[in-house]
C-alpha cells in the first residue's frame, strides 16, 4: 500500500490500530465506491485497498485487479488493460 501504518515486527499493533488514518479503512464498503455500488457482486466480492485504480483517491477508487464492468456486464482480464497494467507496475515499484 502507497501508505505505511507500522511494522508488525517492531511496532505495537494495538498503537497501529488505534491510528486515526489506519481506521479510515474501517468504515469503507461497497456501497461508498462508485463503479462497485451498482455491481451485482458488490457483497461477495474480495476487494484489495492496496491496488486501486486513482492514486487520488486511494481509499475510495476502484479495486485495481478488478476486470467487470458492471453497466456493461462484461468481464475483461485486468492486467491486459495497458493503463491498469501501468498503475500496477506504478505501484510495485513503490514498494
Amino acid at each position: 500500500m502507497p501508505m505505511v501504518y507500522g511494522n508488525i515486527f517492531e511496532d505495537d499493533l494495538l498503537k497501529i490500530v488505534s491510528e486515526k488514518e489506519f481506521q479510515k479503512m474501517w468504515g469503507i464498503t461497497k456501497d461508498k465506491i462508485d463503479v462497485c455500488k451498482v455491481c451485482e457482486f458488490r457483497d461477495i466480492c474480495t476487494d484489495c485497498r492496496a491496488f486501486t485504480e486513482s492514486a487520488e483517491d486511494q481509499l475510495l477508487s476502484k479495486p485495481l485487479k478488478c476486470g467487470y464492468d458492471p453497466y456493461k456486464g462484461l468481464w475483461e482480464k485486468w492486467e491486459k488493460d495497458p493503463i491498469k497494467e501501468l498503475r500496477y507496475k506504478q505501484l510495485c515499484n513503490k514498494l
